[in-house]
Formats: C-alpha cells, structure tokens, sequence
C-alpha cells in the first residue's frame, strides 16, 4: 500500500501483466462481489474507474466468462473457502453479464 499526500494506491503485483486498461477494474469488481456486493453495484465502481467505459462490452463479457472458469478450475484444484468465494463471486458477475448487463 502507498499512501501519499492525495491518494492511497494498493499494488497489487501477483500476476503482473500488461493488457487492457478495464481489466484492473475488473478484477477489483471480482473481489467486491466476493465480499456481499451485488455484482451491478460493482460494476457501478468499476466504471468510475480509467477504461471501463472506452471497453468494448463483448470484451468485458469475454472477460467475466474467463474468469468464472478461471476460478471454477482455482476452487476444483484446491478448495479453499477464499478460493470457492471467489468462484462463487465470478459465477454471479458472468450470470449478470449473460442476462444483458
């Protein structure tokens, strides 16, 4: 965590990887459904954030799709509580995104 006099950033460096600018966003929306947001209202503060709304919408369904059998396969391989949140959160966020959103 760096705390400077106007903002606090979390880095987070687990899997560093450049790509598109809605990914970080994305991922930050994972952790939100996880944690008891509905996954509109995590997407409500996705969008706030830089690229979100310049992506493609086929690419941020693209998107929940690979991470919903991402971390299906995570939780199958090692079924941990985290791990199955986190499945269980990205099942919803595709759900969402399969019914029009």
């Amino acid at each position: 965590m760096l705390i400077t006099a106007r903002a606090t950033w979390i880095v987070d460096w687990a899997w560093p990887t450049r790509g598109a600018a809605f990914i970080d966003p994305a991922c930050l929306l994972l952790r939100l459904v996880a944690c008891g947001h509905d996954p509109a209202s995590a997407e409500y503060w996705a969008a706030r954030c830089a690229g979100w709304d310049q992506a493609p919408k086929a690419a941020i369904d693209a998107f929940a799709h690979a991470s919903a059998r991402l971390f299906d396969e995570i939780a199958r391989d090692d079924p941990q509580p985290w791990k199955q949140q986190l499945a269980r959160a990205a099942a919803r966020w595709m759900a969402f995104r399969a019914n029009g959103n």
